[in-house]
């Protein structure tokens, strides 16, 4: 591997072990430690700083929806950014969503985030996810 493609592997990585502490695990103090001290999540209402985003998160899904779940899909990486294509599961028997999601990453933390999602129908090529 060269050194690049070892950068955009660990950035992956760095991603991947974020989501599963925070979304999957609610483990929101190792979280932390995964994003920037300026992190800005650019999803309404999460603001700025890690905390805020741990705090929206929680009043937002993690305390209605305890089974909220995300898992990644796909992964790609591409100079300081990381996009994923995640399915969303609020609960068992609740409607699904998919994520597209971008990542920004600088001297090995998370410095911002993007989002954007939708809903899977019934009867949709992305209901193929399930």
């Amino acid at each position: 591997m060269t050194e690049t493609s070892d950068l955009l592997s660990a950035n992956k990585r760095l991603v991947a072990d974020f989501c599963a502490a925070f979304y999957d695990a609610k483990d929101f103090d190792r979280a932390v430690t995964f994003l920037a001290e300026g992190f800005h999540n650019h999803h309404r209402g999460a603001g700025v700083g890690p905390m805020r985003t741990v705090d929206s998160f929680r009043e937002q899904v993690a305390d209605r929806f305890p089974e909220f779940s995300l898992e990644i899909r796909k992964a790609v990486a591409e100079g300081d950014f990381v996009w994923t294509y995640s399915l969303i599961r609020l609960a068992a028997g609740a409607p699904s969503a998919v994520s597209v999601d971008i990542w920004r990453i600088a001297e090995g933390r998370i410095v911002e985030k993007w989002d954007v999602g939708q809903g899977i129908e019934e009867g949709t090529a992305a209901a193929d996810l399930l």
